[in-house]
């Protein structure tokens, strides 16, 4: 990676830069961008390219490159898609090492000349060693330079320099971003709008980002990523780094998904699988674009802050609505310990403490004033919110001075919220002495959630095993069984008959009752198809079965008694990469929805730990599950799934294991089915 290293180091820091394409038409980018860099304070060289120009606003331009009297590193192109895709090989034989297409007319337009276009960029890299910043973008930003090179209104304003590194999918949504940073008084390291990632992309932006030393937080506008292992990694370097990422991802189209035939396929939609893998990479979620810039500039200010959650308010009801949008939102209020709640306790006038804490039961901040100062000296508060309104000094001053107080002694961020806004000087009140003051509640819980998102779970490094061959069609069950068993997977006993005297002859040894099932290649849903009977008590039900079926192969099995069904799988998700996914099965596996995912490769504590969460966890820890080896022994299920999706690697496309029948004989796999590439 020290070329492309090399050439975004050019990018963001270049000696000299030039707009191909310069125009003195102020409507142009030819102009915009040119104007851009040079307003914002570039301290290099900057020129226009034009065969018409000599200068634009006083800015110097040239015919050519060769006529430029430095050596330019970067260069913006303000250009016709047509025109531009010779333009970059031009400019990789004149030494730069890095160029942004801003232009459209690639992979997103409709005509097939579009898609070539792109693909001729992609040759043009991997020949000329030059990097591509889009196309179909706006441009980058370097705040610490100071660098602009693009044509978002965001790009005429001089930024504030801060910590903030913002690598987008969008960049018309740069102003919006920078704006509201700005709005909560951070500021900006890095900025790249990575269009149609023809060359470069997001990962590329981040691992950069990761060694640039003013760069604190990394913020990522995502509608897809190329490679979802290399994203895990990444977030690790990032962690170890101590540059926390948060992300928002936008697009969530499962219409891929429901054309799956793989029942884990159809679960584990875009969404949810790209949930997973963010999850899993310690990477801070939100959804909403205020939400992620508050939780970046949160976590430019105060870090990472493993814990839990401290909130207070000024009434019964504003308690309430902090643990309603909590538990919405998913950031966990802290239980209060014995010692926090005895100290608290003694203060009160009436009513009961908890968390949410209703100042209003205290009889007034002057006699209370010690309550903040306990709540936030609980030993798993991390952070406290505070929901206020505007009041008068005579009514606000005491509560301010003990929520400094409490803010000083502990050193935890406190954090003020109020809906109906507060005058510049009441609010100054509160930020003079290290408080931050919000408007909207839900914006500030998403940033709270990203402070207090897990750290990355470390990836695993498993030894492959040997790959099976795979037909190119999706195996019949009893292929997929006897594949599976060979990696550790527990399979019902099944036996393979082509006739009806040799299904009898299976019945009889495995035991009545017994399960009948055609086996049809191509055929991934058998029980809609009529290919599944169960039940079968005797010979005569087992005969009008084999008839019914009506199938040159069935096999036979004995019918497992369990108390639960769970579905078991692993899909690959574009982008994602390979998911393992578990969940309630049998015939309410789609109906239910709910599946708990993993990005592969991953560890036993981490199955254990999120699937304790999950509905079917629940049920296996419920004082009433009799069962209790289950969990386990689906565990092992699901890490013997893992064994067989990453011995086969790239040449799968899913695996169901659903019903997986979980009882007293523990986690049996009764269906099967593997779908290769």
């Amino acid at each position: 990676m020290t070329a492309t290293h090399d050439a975004l180091h050019a990018l963001f820091h270049p000696r000299a830069v030039a707009v191909i394409g310069a125009s003195d038409d102020d409507t142009k980018h030819g102009y915009i961008v040119l104007n851009n860099i040079r307003d914002a304070g570039f301290p290099g060289g900057v020129y226009g390219i034009s065969r018409r120009l000599t200068d634009v606003n006083g800015i110097p331009c040239y015919p050519d490159l060769a006529s430029v009297p430095e050596q330019i590193d970067t260069a913006f192109l303000a250009i016709p898609a047509e025109a531009a895709v010779q333009a970059v090989r031009d400019c990789a034989r004149a030494g730069l090492k890095a160029v942004i297409v801003g232009s459209a007319g690639y992979a997103e337009s409709l005509d097939a000349g579009g898609a070539e276009r792109q693909r001729e960029l992609q040759r043009i890299a991997a020949e000329e060693g030059i990097r591509i910043v889009g196309p179909n973008c706006n441009g980058v930003y370097n705040a610490h330079h100071p660098l602009s090179i693009g044509f978002n209104t965001a790009h005429a304003k001089r930024q504030t320099p801060g910590g903030v590194s913002i690598f987008s999918h969008s960049g018309a949504l740069f102003d919006a971003m920078a704006g509201r940073l700005a709005m909560l008084g951070s500021g900006l390291s890095l900025f790249a709008s990575a269009g149609n990632e023809a060359d470069m992309s997001v990962l590329d932006y981040m691992e950069y980002g990761i060694t640039h030393a003013p760069t604190k937080v990394i913020a990522v506008l995502i509608d897809s990523l190329e490679d979802g292992p290399r994203f895990r990694r990444l977030a690790l370097a990032a962690h170890a780094a101590g540059k926390p990422i948060v992300a928002l991802k936008i697009g969530g189209s499962e219409a891929g998904a429901a054309a799956a035939v793989a029942h884990s396929s159809r679960m584990a939609g875009n969404a949810a699988s790209y949930r997973a893998l963010l999850d899993a990479s310690g990477v801070a979620v939100v959804n909403t674009l205020e939400g992620l810039m508050t939780a970046a500039a949160l976590l430019a200010k105060y870090g990472r802050r493993p814990g839990m959650l401290g909130a207070l308010s000024t009434s019964g009801a504003g308690a309430s609505l902090i643990a309603d949008r909590c538990e919405a939102l998913g950031v966990r209020l802290a239980p209060l310990s014995a010692e926090t709640q005895a100290a608290i306790d003694s203060r009160k006038m009436f009513s009961r403490i908890g968390n949410p804490l209703d100042l209003g039961i205290f009889g007034g901040m002057r006699r209370t004033g010690e309550v903040p100062t306990l709540l936030m000296s609980d030993p798993d508060v991390s952070v406290v919110l505070g929901l206020l309104h505007s009041m008068n000094p005579w009514q606000g001053d005491p509560y301010r001075d003990a929520l400094a107080k409490a803010r000083e002694t502990t050193g935890k961020p406190l954090l003020i919220v109020s809906p109906g806004g507060m005058p510049a000087s009441e609010r100054e009140s509160y930020t003079s002495r290290g408080m931050d003051v919000f408007n909207e509640m839900d914006i500030l819980i998403e940033g709270i959630g990203a402070l207090q998102a897990p750290f990355p779970a470390p990836i695993p490094d498993p030894v492959p095993e040997a790959a099976p061959d795979l037909p190119r069609r999706p195996l019949t069950e009893p292929e997929s069984l006897t594949l599976l068993s060979g990696f550790g997977l527990r399979t019902v006993p099944m036996v393979e008959c082509a006739s009806l005297d040799q299904a009898r002859a299976a019945a009889a040894m495995l035991g009545y009752p017994v399960v009948l099932k055609g086996v049809a290649e191509g055929v991934a849903h058998k029980s809609d198809l009529g290919l599944v009977q169960v039940n079968l008590r005797d010979a005569a039900a087992l005969e009008a079965a084999y008839q019914a079926v009506n199938c040159p192969v069935a096999i036979v099995q004995p019918m497992v008694p369990g108390d639960l069904e769970a579905i078991a799988g692993v899909t690959r998700a574009d982008g994602v990469g390979l998911v393992l996914l578990a969940g309630l099965g049998g015939i309410y596996a789609e109906a239910l929805g709910e599946a708990t995912m993993w990005p592969l490769p991953v560890t036993r504590a981490a199955i254990e730990a999120k699937l304790a969460t999950s509905s079917l966890g629940r049920v296996l820890d419920s004082p009433r599950w009799k069962h209790k080896e289950a969990a386990a022994a689906f565990i092992d299920l699901l890490l013997a799934l893992q064994r067989a999706a990453l011995a086969i690697g790239d040449g799968l496309t899913a695996i169901d294991v659903n019903p997986v029948i979980l009882g007293a004989s523990g986690a049996m796999a009764v269906d099967g089915l593997v779908v290769p590439a």
